[in-house]
């Protein structure tokens, strides 16, 4: 009853041949490598999407025990991208088509004489594979690589196979849990213990912690299903998310001969044509969409990483919610949404798509490997089991939906499509609004799904693909805000919506052939470093738990701030100008309006606020459409630059309560330095290495951001770490980031970072 994990001293080669499965194969021009790991590392941006397809290779030692061969040895990859044949001592144990969902196989049966068994893996990611997501074009880069955690799992004859927990009637004194227990084989004389405590992460000397003990059952079936009486159980919320841990014991004869342990939430999550109900109450779902890549390696993150993610959606992003794109995500991820408290609806991978019959029955086993694998978190809240943007295919769908319903009767499904009217076999519709305009996010869900007891939930809109890279200055990321803002006051405002999935979480690589550009589509409200944007900015100020004060730079004669404040005072050159309050009009509906000061030309000539004008249009941030538009617009930036040639400072305070809870600044000729921020310089290796996020931004002598400062960047390293990535790289709209992982010694590291004007440096501890 031991897992080991397996994640080291792996041998991979980009050209697969049979040669590999050869117990004798010279290994010696082999790459050796960690997992997570990618097959190639990209440039950021430019990069040739063909060199991740490959036919490629990896093999490595595994020492079995003697005493292990009674049992069961089972071999598990939580990912690898995406068709994958598994190889023990050069006989094939199993193939997986599908490269976002875990996979095992008990290698017992393929085991030779002595201790050293060789396992081999022969990977391909090329997009001619006839599965999901591939067959036409894919929106976003799909990678190739091991690049999840792989483990031997050692058990003894008979073992706990799987645990599938429920929590139906939260809301009475006595919870009920129950479990649905399956065991790899039956025979007679086998009993289940079981025992439920608290989960924490760090446990605490004295901390109150509550704890059960269940009832002991006897088995006999291989399928135990038990409902056991929990008294006085704390719900799991997205404010409170507190989470138990279930240990079930296999005893036989009195022997303990395995141990499984599930973590489980008491909570009730339902959709109807009201909303969405977590724990008796209504929840407007605010979230975003996520991709799991990151620059350079695509998908292949540690545990930390994909762990920041999940923090910066909940706590950076103001989240509540989030849609896995393109297939199941990391479990890391997913665990760490049962810890926050960050609802999740996870979908299977494909876009717009449809194959033939081999093509569909992968993707009915898509549904069925994401629902048996993700099913006992209770983060989870939604399966989407429909192919993204995909025109109707009733066979299909019928069939995903119902086999989701199956395996999980106690939560619901959608699809996502992005057309209305569409034939309806889930619960929830997931609607991609095509239109360009914010404000149709305001329509009637009637008019999309004609069925007055189900809901929709808007997971993307059109207006929102803007592409924010700095090629058209600051007047694309001001669009991308304003609209931000448009679309979220459409869905705050509209009770026949359940919320919004619509924004794009981070910037992610994209096929050539789909984009067209440098191969990154930059529509996410931070990019690939998890750099945030003026967007990130707006959503944040939607939340009360820390004050918020960000300004947008002058544009366009008018100042945006964004705050989660009462007011603002505004301050030129030192001189109270006068307070300026939300705009209380256009988006009336959200929590915590942005704040436009009107006419800066003006104050700067006078000194004084001036007279509020009506008539003044949000418009001019979103597009410059009519010819009268374009005339405001071109006499606004000559007024703005006469206000710049005097180089004035704006200061603001966010006043609540009578109190300045927060400020900014923001001066025309700042002086520059380089502000470096890391998710932590403290790195544990447990299963794998470990890496830390280094994020890198131009700001001025009062903190604000310098969206035009372009420069390269030296990185280096020394120590017990290394780069992910280029040791050259440029600062793009202020921002550039990098990322440093462990090489497997204890000790300590730095990274040196030059920009010209001197060095910064980063010290890193190592602890393995």
């Amino acid at each position: 009853m031991q897992r080991i994990y397996i994640n080291d001293n792996w041998y991979f080669t980009k050209n697969y041949t049979d040669d590999l499965l050869n117990p004798e194969a010279d290994l010696s021009e082999l790459q050796k490598v960690r997992i997570p790991h990618s097959v190639c590392e990209l440039s950021y941006s430019n990069f040739d999407e063909m060199s991740v397809q490959q036919l490629c290779g990896y093999r490595r030692s595994l020492i079995v025990e003697d005493a292990w061969r009674g049992g069961h040895l089972i071999l598990t990859f939580e990912g690898a991208a995406h068709e994958a044949a598994v190889y023990v001592n050069g006989k094939l144990a199993m193939k997986h088509y599908g490269g976002y969902t875990a996979f095992s196989v008990d290698i017992v049966p393929f085991l030779v004489d002595g201790r050293e068994q060789v396992i081999t893996v022969r990977l391909d990611s090329r997009e001619k594979l006839n599965q999901p997501p591939f067959g036409s074009v894919t929106e976003s880069l799909t990678y190739g690589g091991i690049y999840r955690d792989v483990y031997l799992d050692v058990k003894d004859e008979y073992y706990i196979e799987d645990i599938y927990t429920a929590t139906p009637d939260v809301r009475t004194d006595e919870k009920i849990l129950k479990a649905q227990i399956k065991l790899n084989a039956y025979t007679e004389g086998l009993r289940l213990a079981a025992h439920l405590d608290t989960w924490t992460e760090i446990p605490l000397e004295g901390e109150d912690l509550q704890h059960w003990d269940l009832k002991t059952a006897d088995v006999h079936f291989r399928t135990s299903c038990l409902t056991y009486t929990v008294p006085e159980a704390m719900l799991w919320d997205v404010d409170m998310p507190i989470l138990y841990v279930l240990t079930v014991e296999l005893l036989k004869d009195g022997q303990c001969v395995d141990t499984k342990k599930v973590r489980v939430g008491f909570r009730e999550a339902v959709f109807d044509g009201e909303g969405f109900w977590l724990n008796g109450r209504i929840l407007k779902l605010c979230g975003f969409s996520r991709y799991q890549s990151w620059p350079y390696v695509g998908y292949a993150m540690p545990k930390s990483p994909q762990q920041l993610d999940a923090d910066l959606l909940k706590f950076e992003l103001g989240a509540n919610a989030v849609r896995t794109m393109q297939g199941p995500q990391s479990q890391y991820f997913m665990d760490r949404c049962d810890e926050i408290g960050l609802l999740v609806i996870p979908e299977i991978p494909g876009w717009q798509f449809i194959g033939d019959t081999r093509w569909k029955k992968i993707a009915v086993r898509n549904v069925r490997e994401m629902v048996m694998q993700y099913r006992n978190h209770p983060s989870v809240i939604l399966w989407d089991t429909r192919i993204s943007d995909s025109d109707d295919e009733d066979a299909l769908y019928y069939k995903t939906s119902r086999l989701a319903r199956e395996l999980d009767v106690y939560r619901q499904t959608g699809g996502e499509r992005d057309f209305a009217g569409s034939h309806f076999y889930e619960d929830v519709y997931l609607y991609d609004d095509m239109s360009e305009d914010a404000a149709s996010a305001s329509i009637s869900s009637e008019n999309i799904i004609q069925d007055l007891s189900k809901t929709c939930l808007l997971s993307g809109h059109r207006s929102l693909n803007v592409q924010v890279n700095g090629g058209e200055g600051i007047d694309d990321w001001l669009c991308q805000t304003m609209r931000q803002a448009s679309v979220w006051r459409a869905v705050e405002s509209n009770d026949s919506f359940a919320g919004s999935l619509a924004p794009v979480m981070t910037d992610y690589p994209v096929s050539r052939k789909y984009s067209g550009s440098d191969g990154i589509c930059s529509r996410g409200l931070m990019d690939a470093f998890r750099n945030p944007k003026m967007a990130a900015a707006f959503f944040k100020s939607q939340r009360e738990d820390e004050p918020v004060c960000a300004a947008v730079l002058p544009m366009d004669d008018r100042l945006m701030v964004m705050t989660n404040a009462d007011h603002i005072l505004l301050y030129c050159d030192e001189k109270l100008i006068g307070e300026f309050y939300p705009d209380e009009t256009v988006f009336r509906d959200l929590v915590h309006p942005p704040i436009f000061v009107e006419h800066l030309s003006e104050i700067v000539r006078t000194g004084e606020k001036p007279k509020e004008q009506k008539g003044t249009s949000n418009r001019v941030f979103l597009k410059k459409e009519s010819e009268k538009d374009q005339e405001l617009f071109v006499q606004q930036k000559s007024e703005l630059a006469f206000s710049r040639r005097y180089a004035v400072t704006w200061r603001i305070e966010a006043i609540k309560d009578d109190t300045v809870v927060a400020g900014t600044s923001i001066t025309p000729t700042p002086e520059v330095r380089l502000q470096i921020t890391t998710d932590r310089q403290h790195m544990m290796e447990e299963s794998s290495y470990d890496a830390a996020t280094v994020h890198i931004e131009a700001v001025g002598e009062s903190g604000q951001h310098l969206y035009g400062y372009e420069t390269p960047l030296v990185l280096k390293t020394e120590g017990d770490i290394e780069l992910i990535g280029p040791s050259v790289i440029v600062m793009k709209n202020g921002f550039a980031g990098t990322y440093v992982r462990s090489i497997g010694k204890a000790g300590s590291g730095r990274l040196m970072i030059q920009d010209g004007h001197g060095e910064a440096v980063v010290e890193f501890s190592v602890e393995v």
